[in-house]
């Protein structure tokens, strides 16, 4: 069995691999994670909510440049709200966002945990510092 390989070349101990396995599997199982593979699937066999994502992010970013230069006339920006509005209040776009939002918290609580358990900041130590 061939390890799996880690920048720097680092292997990661056949446990740890193990124990990687066992919990992407039991976090895939959890309610907030199902429901947002199920509310994935759903918005992106929507049509509507599809364009209405499409529109909404074309015009944002061809305001993009104009709205950091501060130049945004107040047209555009209702326009902009407008889409935004439009957008949200598809139902599949607001349910897929809404079990975005779940997971996430899940997860952030999940680090939140293991950070606890290893005494930690689990999440800031898997992230390049300033001397690595």
């Amino acid at each position: 069995m061939t390890q799996p390989q880690l920048a720097g070349e680092l292997t990661l101990d056949s446990q740890v691999s193990d124990a990687i396995q066992a919990f992407a599997q039991i976090l895939a199982d959890t309610p907030e994670f199902q429901t947002f593979e199920e509310n994935y699937r759903e918005f992106k066999h929507d049509r509507a909510a599809q364009e209405a994502v499409r529109v909404f992010q074309e015009k944002q970013r061809s305001l993009q440049m104009m709205q950091q230069l501060g130049m945004l006339e107040q047209p555009e920006l209702d326009e902009l709200k407008h889409l935004r509005e439009a957008m949200m209040n598809q139902p599949r776009v607001q349910a897929y966002l809404d079990a975005q939002n779940a997971l996430m918290l899940l997860c952030q609580s999940v680090a939140q945990e293991l950070s606890a358990a290893i005494g930690l900041d689990f999440a800031n130590a898997c992230t390049a510092s300033c001397c690595g």
